[in-house]
């Protein structure tokens, strides 16, 4: 039966045979990592951990809108990485001296970085800001970043670290209370010049009002009201004028019948102003009274004869008095208290008609005036249209700048007295006990496995490359030819 062709066995004895290509290599690596970590230049690394400390007022007194981590913190590496604080930082520490200020400022910001701390180690905190010297509810309150500094020594890297969290946190406060300050300076100039356009416009708007008054859109209901009420008092109007003519009427009759039945009568005049009766009223009554006694006695009765006698003369004088002229007439009949009377009337009746005519006059224009602002509002609406949307506009914007300024002006307060957020040192960065690159151990970790790679790699290499036979399986293999004996290798003694 044929042995196997493959044997672990093998793979000794290749390291036996190529032990010093995988020994040299090995030991190569080994003196270069250890040249690397004696000669490359050491970077230490410091690390602070800033806070932000939570408003002291809320949210809605102090109008800030809360940020969350991720925000923030871009929001603080762009300010920590901002030319004010850089080249601040870099002037205090003097790194200008030896290279421009340009050169140093991108040397610390290529050196710093800001990161999310996992957690906060107290044994890493010193002072009154240390972690475990803080209750549970500010620590709750804390909103934690770490900034790290990159150096060449560890003094520096610490004097660096602290210095530009220092500078950060004054800077972020004064850039804080400056900006306050500018939006409550921008916003006032914006709200005088509101101020300004809006009184010029009150002013354009009154002049047209007035100018309009009467037939602006506002007082159409007024207007209406008024034409309503207006047409109410001419109905009245007409009302009352037409009882008036019609009394007027029954005067002018009354003075009609009394001139026609007037005569000259020279009765004698009642005493204490009685009034005289005329022929023809003597003749109404002696008629009226011989009706009466008609009804009661008989044609022959002497009151009825009476009567009669005194009718026929009454009527004789009434016909007299017919036939005296107008102007005795007129004059007796003036004297009858009851004729005077009835002009007076009638006078009277003619001057309330005319008032009350005068009145309905008057009306009718004021109606025609009032139905003409109505019909004119329409019109003078489409002229005041604009200048009304702009008033109302400029308007709504003086009150927004005037809330915006109260508001500007409580943020400029509190930043005054630091009742916002605050950022604040929570951990001084302390002195680096050990380079942050490059580590000793993991170099020469990595040193090692390149040597066993490039060791490995040469060993088995130069086997692959070898044609040569070393042992009888070897050759039986190679030549497919049966081994009769085998002789040992004899080692050379020393001595």
């Amino acid at each position: 039966m044929d042995e196997p062709r493959f044997d672990p066995l093998d793979y000794v004895s290749v390291v036996n045979r190529r032990k010093w290509w995988f020994i040299v290599p090995l030991a190569l690596s080994l003196v270069v990592g250890g040249l690397l970590v004696w000669k490359l230049p050491r970077t230490y690394q410091a690390t602070t951990t800033i806070a932000v400390s939570a408003a002291r007022l809320a949210s809605n007194v102090s109008g800030m809108i809360e940020m969350a981590r991720p925000e923030r913190m871009r929001a603080v590496s762009q300010q920590l990485l901002s030319r004010t604080v850089l080249e601040r930082t870099a002037r205090l520490e003097h790194l200008d001296q030896n290279k421009s200020i340009e050169s140093a400022i991108n040397d610390i910001r290529n050196s710093v970085s800001v990161a999310l701390p996992d957690s906060i180690t107290p044994s890493s905190a010193t002072g009154s800001n240390a972690p475990d010297k803080l209750s549970p509810d500010q620590k709750a309150q804390l909103d934690t970043y770490q900034v790290s500094v990159l150096d060449d020594t560890p003094e520096d890297a610490q004097r660096i670290a602290n210095r530009l969290v220092q500078v950060f946190v004054e800077e972020n406060s004064r850039s804080r209370e400056v900006r306050a300050q500018d939006t409550s300076q921008f916003i006032d100039t914006q709200l005088q010049a509101s101020s300004t356009r809006l009184n010029a416009l009150e002013a354009r708007l009154r002049t047209m009002k007035e100018s309009f008054m009467g037939r602006l859109p506002e007082q159409t209901n007024a207007n209406l009201a008024m034409v309503s009420a207006m047409q109410r008092q001419l109905e009245s109007n007409a009302t009352t004028l037409h009882a008036e003519q019609d009394r007027l009427s029954m005067i002018e009759r009354q003075i009609e019948g009394l001139q026609q039945q007037q005569a000259s009568d020279s009765a004698a005049v009642g005493t204490k102003g009685g009034a005289a009766d005329t022929p023809s009223v003597r003749v109404q009554t002696l008629r009226r009274e011989l009706a009466d006694a008609q009804l009661n006695y008989t044609n022959k009765h002497p009151e009825v004869v009476r009567l009669k006698d005194e009718l026929a003369t009454a009527e004789k004088e009434a016909a007299a008095e017919r036939a005296r002229p107008a102007e005795d007439r007129a004059a007796a009949l003036n004297a009858t208290p009851e004729y005077r009377q009835l002009q007076k009337d009638r006078e009277v009746s003619k001057m309330r008609i005319a008032e009350l005519q005068r009145q309905q006059k008057d009306i009718n224009g004021q109606v025609a005036q009032y139905q003409t602002r109505v019909e004119s509002a329409p019109r003078v609406e489409q002229q005041m249209v604009s200048l009304q949307r702009e008033y109302d506009l400029e308007r709504g914007t003086y009150s927004d700048l005037s809330g915006k300024k109260q508001t500007a002006l409580l943020d400029e307060e509190l930043q005054r007295k630091q009742g916002s957020e605050q950022f604040s040192v929570l951990v001084p960065a302390g002195l680096p006990s050990e380079p942050f690159k490059p580590k000793p151990l993991r170099v020469m970790l990595m040193a090692v496995a390149a040597g066993f790679v490039l060791g490995g790699g040469l060993a088995f290499g130069r086997e692959y490359l070898d044609r040569s036979v070393h042992d009888a399986r070897g050759l039986r293999d190679e030549f497919e030819l049966p081994v009769l004996a085998e002789i040992p290798r004899i080692e050379a003694t020393v001595g």
